[in-house]
């Protein structure tokens, strides 16, 4: 019997191998998901690396949230954040959880967050929530709950102590602005360590920058395609 949502898979597994290739996985830990439909929900199966997933085996979960395909197991933690975001957050379709270097580490600084010093940092302007309350792994569904509720409508959220997600409308703009948040952060990491105070871009610029039509990024479906080939050539089984 065929697997449901496999154009859709074909390209989620595409996003982990990608992910496991940017050294953004923690282990097995960590964890992507996607609301394919009105009522199903991708994401990876317990106990695999990043780069040992397949469009077959991730797992689909129905309206009910129970497993209908892929593996027999998703981690609770990932049960419990992201099915409620989901459900609660209809714009969220895409949600890209990591524990990456350079985004974990500026959400481990008291206060930590992003400066507006660079113009590829403007991208995010008005898109990131901070949550700085802190209760450990999320084994129950009120904790999934008030996460949801904290991220709301925006796309980026760093969790103090903890790490960063990415919320998208599709998979190619969530993994290339998780992309560009990760580089970025890197840029500040290091800005910082020099010592030298942050040249902050000032507010009337933002304000104008900000009020230019944005438009389509025309970078991301080449960057998705682009990908796509390198795992097709060099990892062509994440099809399978």
């Amino acid at each position: 019997m065929a697997l449901r949502f496999m154009e859709e898979r074909i390209d989620f597994a595409a996003a982990f191998r990608w992910a496991a290739r940017l050294g953004w996985q923690t282990g097995i830990c960590n964890h992507f998901s996607w609301m394919v439909d009105d009522q199903h929900i991708l994401i990876n199966p317990r106990g695999l690396f990043w780069s040992e997933i397949t469009a077959s085996n991730l797992v689909l979960l129905d309206g009910d949230d129970n497993i209908i395909e892929g593996g027999d197991e998703v981690e609770e933690t990932a049960f419990f954040v992201h099915v409620p975001t989901h459900r609660m957050n209809p714009a969220a379709k895409i949600i890209l959880h990591a524990h990456t270097p350079h985004a974990t580490a500026l959400a481990c600084i008291k206060d930590g967050e992003l400066k507006w010093c660079s113009q590829d940092a403007l991208k995010f302007y008005g898109k990131v929530v901070y949550d700085r309350e802190f209760n450990g792994s999320v084994l129950d569904a009120t904790e999934g709950e008030r996460i949801a509720r904290k991220l709301g409508n925006h796309q980026i959220m760093f969790m103090a102590h903890h790490g960063v997600s990415v919320v998208g409308q599709d998979i190619a703009h969530a993994l290339n602005d998780f992309y560009l948040l990760e580089d970025f952060c890197r840029v500040q990491i290091l800005a910082q360590s020099s010592g030298q105070e942050l040249a902050i871009i000032p507010d009337a610029e933002i304000d104008r920058i900000m009020s230019m039509p944005s438009g389509h990024d025309p970078q991301v479906a080449p960057h998705f395609a682009a990908i796509k080939r390198v795992l097709d050539r060099e990892e062509p089984e994440y099809r399978n």
